[in-house]
């Protein structure tokens, strides 16, 4: 904290490596210093987390992602207090014009019917292939936020009422072995969209965080083995058929 801080940003859990921030702890240090917190809630959803109850002032998501779940329209949510609403972002809106079509806020809105639905069944899958991922022999890391081997699993047990749908691992042999993995999945397919009702698998280093430098990477855990994986709407049992079968490739 600065003294010219006014606004702190998190996201919980952190894309890609899920790990988990003490809202609660850093809403407190961000309002002794007269800041405002904003949570990017995305990976944990509002089925599993809710930081306004822990103390954050703003909560952000990408409605692209669980809130659509079939990857058919970009948009955002910005929640806050009425207050906060009509003093900042009415203002915002009313000044720069960002508004959904029609037909992208029906689609989103037709999504929120079955979020709960959906993230609890990606959630229960998700956590089934951590399991089996986590014991075999060509993973060298396994991060998911419902097991207790999580570095922050306490803390998810205090915040949170569930893991997440995402799960993140590293392949032993680096970016060559990952690349083999993914080409050799038939059902995950290869985006960097997540939440969807289909399984979707990404290479953090070489898409959406391949800007940093290596060092950088390194630093937040992003190694050249590490995938980031989004479960869908599968049969469990297929999406860890199809794993086993493309870590037999590597």
């Amino acid at each position: 904290m600065r003294p010219n801080t006014r606004s702190c940003f998190l996201e919980s859990p952190t894309n890609p490596t899920l790990d988990v921030l003490d809202i609660s702890a850093i809403a407190e240090i961000a309002h002794q210093g007269g800041a405002r917190l904003i949570v990017d809630n995305v990976f944990a959803t509002p089925i599993w987390q809710s930081p306004l109850q822990l103390g954050a002032d703003v909560v952000v998501y990408s409605a692209t992602k669980h809130i659509d779940g079939q990857g058919r329209s970009l948009g955002g949510a910005v929640l806050g207090s009425q207050k906060y609403v009509a003093d900042h972002l009415a203002l915002f809106l009313r000044h720069t014009g960002p508004a959904l079509s029609p037909f992208n806020a029906w689609l989103l809105v037709k999504g929120l019917e079955t979020l709960a639905i959906r993230v609890r069944a990606q959630t229960e899958t998700a956590a089934s292939i951590a399991d089996v991922l986590a014991q075999h022999p060509k993973i060298s890391r396994l991060v998911y936020p419902g097991r207790a081997d999580h570095p922050q699993a306490a803390l998810v047990k205090k915040q949170m009422r569930a893991g997440s749908t995402l799960i993140g691992f590293e392949v032993k042999g680096g970016k060559a072995a990952a690349f083999r993995l993914l080409n050799a999945l038939k059902l995950a397919r290869i985006s960097n969209n997540l939440g969807d009702s289909k399984s979707l698998v990404t290479h953090p280093a070489t898409t959406t965080h391949q800007r940093l430098t290596p060092e950088a990477r390194s630093e937040l855990g992003i190694s050249e083995g590490f995938i980031r994986f989004s479960t869908g709407l599968e049969h469990r049992d297929d999406l860890i058929e199809d794993l086993q079968a493309a870590l037999e490739r590597v």
